[in-house]
């Protein structure tokens, strides 16, 4: 019903009420508890990746207090005649049988992420956080870990946070702008901020109509508001069609999008009249070769949806693809079409002058940019078939906070599934944007049998050769 009595909301004080949902009709009555009479895409989404992961045991704390719901609760939904609880529902899911009579006995490795319930019909979907689904195993991803505990039980759930709109306080720029900044509070240690801070951080500016009750933001209004909650975004048009994608060379519209997912910078995509967020893509055999099949969060629509074809989407809202807003750290000068094009060139330049036996044919590679933190990728190159000799100069390396990493691909051994980087440029990622190739930008260098480091202040230039180079595992987190 759609017009629940607000004392309903919370029918008693018991902790938690537990649902069997392998019960035929257990989660068509959930869906229209807090739905109503109006559907709601998200909340069908998500009972939909719950079905896919095997779910057997839905938690629901009844009286959660949630931080999120009580910032747009206390900016808007709370000053209406009509009143709204400003506690929520927040379910859990878990794919063992739960037993009712102890809630003090829960299996961590049975859980399967939780969804917070707004108590606004129609648009209920809050703050989410739901393993990708099977079929996204495979895949390269944008996601993070949030630890939280659950009547004394610590719990853990790797996943991208998904919000939904309530297309009154909070619109898909809104939802899209709390996604990446979630994601970056959880995964980059960016500070957290809440639905009612995203809001009122993209107040004015170039105003596309009223701003409360929301009709929606400018791409000004959201790039403003990213950057005053702790973001450094760029912004970059996409190929509209198929043709203008095939004569893009390196600005394709897959190509700038995975550069972002590869580097956990998840990429808000506007369209004329929607927004959403892409999360992850996979690699693709296409009738004209190989290419990448993308997934999105649409606010309206639900959590790992399945772009089968950006140029010809099938929902009016999502057509065209106009331009991208790229979520960078303020730590992160460099854009990753720049550092690609310098660590390609730097790359082959090194190749045409190599000896005549060197084992690279440059025919044959691709190239695979993400920028990481320095020390987290220097911790794991023991764990990626690095040559010993060339880890030991990498970790001696004086490096920044961020560094670009461009790294040198060998088709056919990605496409046989195995290690397939055969060197790479290391890049500072706050090197001068001024020159072109970032001529003060490289920091190290490997290709083939020879790498060497470049040192910051004096220049110094310390080479190795690696007596037998091989193909090692990419550095790329996700």
């Amino acid at each position: 019903m759609s017009d629940w009595p607000f004392l309903r909301w919370s029918p008693d004080d018991a902790a938690a009420a537990v649902y069997d949902v392998t019960v035929d009709g257990a989660w068509q009555q959930l869906v229209d508890f807090y739905a109503g009479d109006t559907p709601s895409a998200p909340l069908e989404r998500i009972v939909s990746l719950a079905r896919e992961h095997g779910v057997r045991s839905l938690v629901v704390e009844q009286r959660y207090l949630d931080p999120d719901w009580r910032s747009e609760h206390a900016a808007f939904h709370g000053r209406l005649f009509r009143r709204h609880p400003s506690v929520t529902h927040r379910w859990h899911l878990f794919t063992d049988d739960v037993d009712p009579a102890d809630l003090t006995r829960l299996d961590p490795a049975a859980y399967r992420g939780y969804a917070v319930m707004r108590p606004l019909p129609a648009t209920p979907v809050g703050r989410t956080m739901i393993t990708p689904p099977p079929g996204l195993d495979e895949a390269v991803r944008c996601e993070a870990t949030e630890r939280l505990s659950l009547f004394g039980t610590p719990l853990e759930v790797r996943a991208m946070p998904f919000l939904s709109q309530d297309a009154e306080y909070l619109r898909c720029a809104h939802a899209t702008l709390w996604m990446v900044l979630r994601h970056a509070h959880l995964a980059h240690g960016v500070p957290r901020q809440l639905t009612a801070a995203v809001h009122d951080a993209a107040l004015g500016g170039v105003i596309v109509g009223r701003q409360v009750p929301s009709e929606g933001l400018s791409v000004q209004q959201m790039m403003a508001g990213a950057t005053a909650l702790g973001l450094s975004p760029g912004l970059v048009h996409l190929p509209a069609t198929r043709a203008e994608d095939d004569d893009a060379g390196m600005l394709t519209l897959g190509g700038i999008l995975c550069r972002y997912v590869n580097s956990q910078a998840p990429p808000i995509v506007i369209s004329r009249a929607h927004a959403w967020v892409v999360v992850g893509y996979r690699r693709v055999s296409l009738a004209s070769g190989s290419g990448v099949r993308l997934w999105r969060h649409d606010d309206a629509r639900g959590p790992y949806l399945e772009v089968a074809d950006p140029f010809d989407e099938v929902d009016d809202a999502h057509r065209p693809w106009q331009a991208a807003i790229l979520p960078l750290l303020p730590q992160v000068y460099v854009t990753a079409e720049r550092a690609e094009a310098a660590g390609e060139h730097w790359f082959r330049a090194y190749v045409s002058q190599a000896d005549p036996d060197e084992p690279i044919a440059t025919a044959d590679l691709t190239w695979r940019t993400y920028v990481t933190r320095s020390d987290d990728w220097l911790e794991r190159l023991s764990s990626r078939e690095v040559d010993a000799e060339l880890a030991r100069l990498y970790r001696l390396t004086p490096m920044p906070e961020y560094v670009w990493v461009v790294e040198a691909v060998d088709r056919a051994a990605r496409a046989a599934g195995g290690p397939d980087v055969v060197g790479e440029a290391i890049l500072d990622s706050t090197a001068s944007t001024h020159h072109e190739p970032l001529l003060s930008g490289l920091i190290a260098l490997h290709a083939g049998r020879i790498a060497h480091r470049i040192g910051p202040d004096h220049g110094q230039r310390r080479e190795i050769r690696i007596t037998a180079p091989g193909h090692y595992v990419t550095g790329r987190r996700g």
